[in-house]
């Protein structure tokens, strides 16, 4: 297992929080982690905000009339074609 540091911690706290990160790159954070106070708060405050805005985030999904209403009106829109005559 090679030594990791803060930084290297901090680019990947949020792969390793989706565990996204291989077993083996997992265990290198977990190890430094565990053994880094600043590491460990910083980790814990990351995995607490996104905790807060996926429980502020979670609504209920939106009713199939409107789904179908915003498609409809998606595939109606015309684009409107402009051009340019630099002379």
């Amino acid at each position: 297992m090679r030594e990791v540091d803060c930084g290297f911690v901090e680019e990947r706290v949020h792969q390793f929080l989706d565990g996204e990160l291989t077993e083996n790159e997992a265990d290198e954070l977990r190890h430094h982690i565990h053994a880094c106070a600043h590491c460990l708060d910083e980790t814990d405050l990351v995995d607490a905000l996104r905790k807060l805005v996926r429980r502020s985030c979670a609504c209920p999904p939106a009713p199939d009339t409107l789904r179908l209403r915003i498609v409809a009106h998606i595939k109606t829109v015309s684009v409107t074609r402009i051009e340019f005559d630099p002379s």
